[in-house]
């Protein structure tokens, strides 16, 4: 199975919207954050973050984003893979290209909310590196988020994932 990770195209926003309002939906409440990122992931990309979606079989059934905080901090938003294609290593693929984007723009620090519910995710997370952050609250307002993660990208090998 190919699995192709591609850039953010305005033809591709609402996969971004429909994959990661799947999740979203199924297993918390869509807060006013989510609708704003959501509705509009070309803010993401023009404020200087990314987004990537994972296409398999030539359906786009994954995306993760990239949001900028200042110049060495950025942080992993709105990652998704559909129900379908979850198990296949899509997640890690999406989370070692956002990585790797993130290094070519000198990026330091990546940091992530999450919520302890979502096992598999926050596994990924560890396996690649990230650690409990030093700040425990959402710069978000969500209510879901109880896990904060970050890292110090000059002291992760990405070759070790």
């Amino acid at each position: 199975m190919k699995i192709e990770i591609i850039d953010f195209t305005p033809e591709l926003a609402s996969h971004f919207a429909r994959l990661n309002r799947a999740w979203i939906e199924k297993l918390f409440v869509m807060e006013p954050a989510d609708l704003a990122e959501l509705d509009h992931p070309e803010r993401i990309v023009s404020e200087g973050g990314a987004v990537l979606f994972a296409r398999a079989e030539g359906e786009v059934v994954g995306t993760v984003a990239l949001q900028r905080w200042d110049d060495e901090t950025f942080e992993v938003v709105k990652m998704g893979v559909s129900e379908a294609w979850q198990g296949h290593g899509i997640g890690r693929r999406l989370m070692v290209a956002i990585m790797a984007v993130a290094r070519t723009r000198g990026v330091r620090w990546l940091r992530l909310e999450t919520n302890s519910a979502l096992v598999a995710a926050n596994a990924l997370y560890r396996k690649t590196g990230f650690k409990p952050a030093r700040m425990q609250s959402s710069l978000h307002g969500y209510a879901r988020a109880d896990v904060f993660l970050e890292m110090n990208l000059e002291e992760n090998d990405a070759e070790q994932i």
